[in-house]
């Protein structure tokens, strides 16, 4: 028998499928943007646990008893540094944009294109059954675009409005008033957006469901990338350059 059989045969007998050695994904996320996306996603969490212990009421944290003045001296603490760690994973994305070579080709590709238009009201009559097929997706739908543009300008918002009431004491109560403001709505918008949209949109639909492991691994098979992205699966299938970017080989098991 030879070596391949008798490996065969022992994944068999401990439970386990053979593995398949030239399993092709395709890279969505690279090192780098995993690796911001994470960063980004933890800041995000905590900033929203510790801005809504502002907007609840006192008492509902009389729990705490003697605690409490501690627990939100450091609520206090963590909403600063993780609203710092999250400016600076922000310059730091930009400097990804303008300075490596595929935040430059992110840049190009997260674009607004006159084509996305007619993707859109594609998708949308195909979601009434009015086509019978769905638009062929690129590397980012309209819907991608549309989330990361809110994404940048919620950021920024969150920023600007964060820092002047860091420093409220050198500005005149007007603007700290709209500041305020600014910073609650947008908030409330941003928690909304990433609960009501990202979620439906990465994790809970019905074939991603309960979670896209995308996130983590950075890729996804061929047989998604044919579905999801057809139109950025030609593109790579047809330029062997980009074959090098997004292409990586791996071990997957039958079954």
């Amino acid at each position: 028998m030879t070596d391949d059989k008798m490996t065969d045969m022992n994944n068999r007998i401990d439970g386990r499928e053979p593995l398949n050695e030239s399993h092709r994904y395709f890279i969505r996320l690279n090192a780098d943007e995993k690796y911001q996306h994470m960063i980004f996603l933890v800041s995000f969490f905590i900033l929203a646990v510790t801005g809504l212990m502002v907007w609840l009421p006192e008492k509902a944290f009389d729990f705490l008893g003697g605690a409490k003045e501690t627990v939100f001296t450091v609520r206090s603490f963590l909403h600063r540094l993780f609203g710092v760690i999250m400016i600076f994973t922000s310059i730091y994305h930009l400097y990804y944009l303008a300075f490596k070579p595929a935040g430059r080709r992110w840049f190009v590709d997260m674009m607004f294109k006159p084509g996305d238009i007619k993707e859109m009201f594609h998708n949308l009559l195909y979601l009434i059954e009015a086509r019978d097929a769905p638009p062929e997706f690129d590397r980012f739908s309209y819907k991608h675009k549309a989330e990361y543009a809110a994404l940048i300008a919620g950021t920024t918002l969150m920023s600007i409005s964060g820092l002047m009431l860091w420093s409220e004491f050198y500005w005149d109560k007007f603007f700290i008033d709209i500041a305020a403001l600014v910073h609650g709505m947008e908030a409330v918008l941003a928690c909304l957006a990433i609960m009501v949209w990202h979620l439906y949109e990465i994790h809970l639909r019905p074939h991603k469901f309960p979670i896209d492991n995308m996130w983590l691994t950075g890729v996804i098979d061929e047989e998604e990338m044919k579905e999801e992205y057809p139109l950025h699966y030609k593109k790579i299938m047809d330029d062997p350059e980009l074959q090098k970017i997004f292409i990586q080989e791996g071990l997957k098991r039958h079954g």
